[in-house]
């Protein structure tokens, strides 16, 4: 069997170069680490796929060793890049001395074809023009540095090891989270041009740098060569920005800034900052992208390999921002929520209101983007809405979940499970949450929360058990009228006798933004007052229903919360006066309203 080994396999590059080998039916084997949120995403989703997963350094020779055993080919793309506060030893350490323990055991393991992941930041920043593919080597860098002396190092092994040498360019594609900031940036209206934005970006999409590096596996040219492998052409940083806004659907920014304050502002902090061991925000690296300018041939590579890139940057461009929005890493530029999915509705598989039974086929929703069953209310850290999306719930809801810890407990929408994850915490024993998104669930998965990837129409028609508690995070606005009978009706038949159902929507009843949320969202199909909200619980058949004001400022550490909270109290006693004024028995005004309520 072909067995492939790919050192860096949970990075952006690495994990899905695994998935792709893996397709093509090879037994592959990485070696990773998982040090960030992104890492151990990918590492969760290579395990879903059977990838073997060595966790370790290429810094450990014993480690190195018995990934390398039994395997056939080797990628080596495992470096350090972009660490922040760390000595240059560092970098030395993994780019060169980690190489080196890498080839000596490819060597003992007999390796048919060694590809080695280098970089294009070994020509450095070009000043004479665009970098090209024979322009001199000139790191600036200690990035480019070690790993140009990373490279003398594989050049070392050519009569020892079937090597071939890639540099890689400017890589993008789903699955990349480096250029998300750029993409905020510009759909947010925060981005500014710095400089002429004439420098030249060669990009690669994602899967034309998969092939590139699999024909310098597989092809016998490849064999003691370097290659560039980068995409069909060349685009300017203008240009660049220009796709991006066109995909987002955005005025291209107009607000220009010259390049040298910032550029000698980089060189103080830098001066300064790092000498103290302070990481600088700003940095010459980071200026890097209005800077440097690359245009290369590939001439080596479509020669000896055949490669032909076949992505153009804007093509490249949609598809990454459409990957973003699916992984809700994006947020819509219409009103700043996330972008989700698009289920497909069919007017035939509605549920219908009235009397009747539930029809079993509810299964496609009317929500076209933000789906009532997927949800992600949670901060850009994902891991920190564990604790402050748990304050959030503890404040609101807690003391309205029964007290027997054994409760049988369904939270729909759970997301990455920060509401599950509470129960637990809080000693709950039975709690299940379901969600729509297996990328949400991932999350919630690596927590060790008891969380499935299900739609909530279908788990509750399919379960047989009924549950004490059903806890909706999504709200109630994302399904229509229709929608929201059937299913509230279909909670109701899925609790135990005296079970619980909270849930929570938008308070239309608020002066300044009520109207303004059902305006914001094509998903939102409705606002609740207080009276709506008892009213369509009530004719569900639920009982004992009580209405209440969700505080949203309950994250203590910023002092700011309590003054926002007082100006927010302050309003509802200004609003509830002018209400009573006008005949109206108002009394709830925050920005959402929530329900508990139960069956008899």
């Amino acid at each position: 069997m072909h067995t492939t080994l790919i050192t860096g396999g949970t990075g952006f590059i690495g994990s899905r170069l695994a998935l792709a080998c893996a397709a093509r039916g090879e037994q592959v084997r990485v070696l990773a680490q998982r040090n960030t949120p992104a890492e151990r995403q990918n590492c969760q989703q290579l395990e879903q796929h059977g990838i073997d997963i060595v966790e370790g350094s290429v810094t450990d020779p014993g480690t190195v060793a018995q990934a390398c055993d039994g395997m056939n080919v080797i990628y080596h793309l495992a470096a350090a890049q972009h660490e922040a506060n760390v000595p240059d030893k560092h970098y030395y350490d993994v780019n060169v001395e980690g190489t080196r323990n890498l080839l000596e055991a490819a060597v003992r393991a007999g390796i048919r074809r060694f590809v080695h992941g280098s970089t294009i930041g070994v020509y450095g920043i070009g000043r004479n023009g665009p970098v090209q593919d024979d322009s001199p080597l000139q790191p600036d860098n200690i990035y480019g540095k070690t790993k140009l002396e990373g490279e003398k190092v594989v050049r070392q092994f050519f009569d020892k090891l079937p090597i071939a040498i890639v540099r890689i360019s400017e890589t993008y594609g789903p699955g990349d989270r480096r250029l998300l900031k750029l993409f905020h940036g510009i759909q947010k209206g925060r981005f500014f041009h710095i400089g002429d934005g004439q420098n030249l970006h060669h990009l690669v999409y994602i899967d034309d740098l998969i092939e590139g590096l699999r024909l310098a596996a597989t092809e016998e040219a490849a064999v003691g060569n370097t290659f560039v492998l980068a995409g069909p052409k060349a685009v300017s940083t203008k240009e660049m920005i220009r796709c991006i806004c066109r995909a987002a659907n955005v005025s291209v920014p107009r607000v220009r800034v010259p390049l040298w304050p910032l550029m000698a502002t980089a060189i103080a902090m830098e001066g300064v900052m790092r000498p103290l061991g302070i990481q600088p925000p700003l940095h010459r690296r980071r200026m890097n992208f209005f800077v440097k300018s690359f245009q290369f041939s590939c001439d080596n590579a479509r020669q000896l390999l055949g490669y032909e890139p076949a992505v153009s940057v804007e093509e490249g461009i949609r598809r990454t921002r459409e990957w973003y929005q699916q992984m809700n890493l994006l947020q819509s530029a219409n009103n700043g929520s996330p972008a989700r999915g698009l289920p497909q509705a069919s007017a035939t598989n509605r549920p219908e209101l009235g009397e009747g039974p539930l029809r079993s086929n509810v299964t496609s929703l009317s929500a076209r983007m933000e789906r009532f069953d997927s949800f992600w209310e949670g901060p850009d850290d994902i891991e920190n809405g564990y604790r402050t999306l748990g304050q959030f719930y503890r404040v609101n809801y807690l003391k309205d979940v029964p007290a027997d810890r054994d409760s049988r407990i369904l939270v729909i929408s759970c997301g990455p499970g920060y509401f599950v994850n509470l129960l637990k915490e809080e000693g709950y024993t039975n709690v299940f949450g379901i969600d729509s998104h297996p990328e949400k669930i991932a999350h919630a998965l690596r927590h060790g929360l008891n969380c499935k990837a299900d739609r909530a129409f279908e788990h509750l028609q399919n379960v047989e058990e009924p549950y004490d508690v059903v806890i909706c995070e999504q709200e109630l606005n994302h399904l229509t009228k229709d929608e929201m009978v059937a299913f509230l009706r279909l909670v109701w038949s899925k609790l135990s006798n005296g079970g619980t159902l909270i849930c929570h929507g938008l308070n239309g009843a608020n002066p300044i933004v009520g109207a303004e949320t059902l305006a914001q969202n094509f998903d939102h199909f409705n606002t609740f007052t207080t009276y709506s909200l008892r009213q369509v619980l009530e004719y569900t058949g639920f009982k004992d229903i009580r209405i209440f004001g969700l505080h949203l400022y309950v994250f203590y550490k910023n002092p700011m919360n309590y003054v926002a909270w007082a100006v927010s109290a302050t309003l509802s006693l200004i609003f509830r006066a002018l209400f009573v004024i006008y005949g109206k028995s108002n009394r709830i005004f925050t920005k959402k309203i929530a329900a508990v309520a139960m069956k008899d």
